[in-house]
């Protein structure tokens, strides 16, 4: 899958300072070990695919990195975040740990994304009004604004969760599998939109299995079984040894 906008290489990440520095970081549940040893870099302008078999610890890794879950090692956030580095996350989910029966519409979600902004028990400003309306533009759900979110195809519910990200404005960005019901049209449409917002100096990280579109779009690729085997560029990572390495079933028995 080509990538249309520019090619990675145009807008170099900035490596002189991580926005993340994640080193040896270990997460268990019970006797079982989901991560151990991972250890990387995420800097401004980076597109970084993690990428691995089911039940490889992808997604333990986004939410590690969240504090969503505990861990040892380190995870250390770069002072250009300020005080409260996870607020500058925009963690985008997967659609099926979302109860999208609550009676809301797309309006109402999209918003969510502006809390941080706005505060708790606060009126939007209509600062916070233009950027959702903003956001649904640019995320190509504009018309749906007033539609409740139960009525939404996978599709629509995907550029929904996407609308919410951008109006929360955040300098990094988690994705745990968005291309997750989704057609070929709408991957390459979100494809678009995230690479612009990288060439705007967001940093981002995507959980994602689909191995063509990282190695078009991403400027670096983390493969990762219960630990991070390689990361560095597509031409750098994807090697057959290391697919092999990230794939063998013998990894993932605990």
């Amino acid at each position: 899958m080509p990538n249309p906008i520019l090619p990675p290489d145009r807008f170099p990440a900035d490596h002189s300072s991580p926005l993340v520095s994640v080193s040896d970081v270990r997460v268990t549940f019970g006797e079982t070990v989901a991560l151990t040893g991972a250890s990387f870099h995420l800097c401004k302008g980076e597109f970084v695919a993690v990428i691995g078999p089911n039940g490889a610890g992808k997604s333990t890794l986004l939410r590690a990195m969240l504090g969503l879950v505990p861990f040892t090692g380190q995870i250390g956030f770069s002072s250009q975040l300020g005080a409260k580095p996870l607020q500058r996350i925009s963690y985008v989910p997967q659609q099926q740990s979302l109860d999208w029966s609550f009676p809301v519409t797309v309006w109402d979600v999209v918003m969510m994304g502006r809390i941080r902004h706005i505060g708790w028990l606060r009126r939007a400003a209509p600062t916070d009004t233009a950027a959702v309306s903003d956001a649904l533009e640019r995320a190509g759900v504009s018309d749906l604004r007033r539609r409740p979110i139960a009525a939404l195809s996978g599709g629509q519910r995907q550029r929904v969760l996407l609308a919410r990200m951008l109006a929360r404005d955040c300098d990094l960005i988690f994705l745990d599998e968005p291309f997750t019901g989704v057609d070929a049209k709408t991957q390459d449409s979100i494809l678009q939109l995230l690479e612009r917002e990288r060439i705007s100096g967001k940093a981002i990280l995507m959980v994602t299995h689909d191995l063509e579109s990282a190695r078009a779009w991403c400027s670096h690729i983390l493969l990762v079984n219960r630990t991070v085997i390689a990361a560095g560029s597509p031409a750098l990572v994807y090697t057959p040894a290391n697919i092999e390495k990230t794939f063998s079933s013998a990894r993932l028995e605990p």
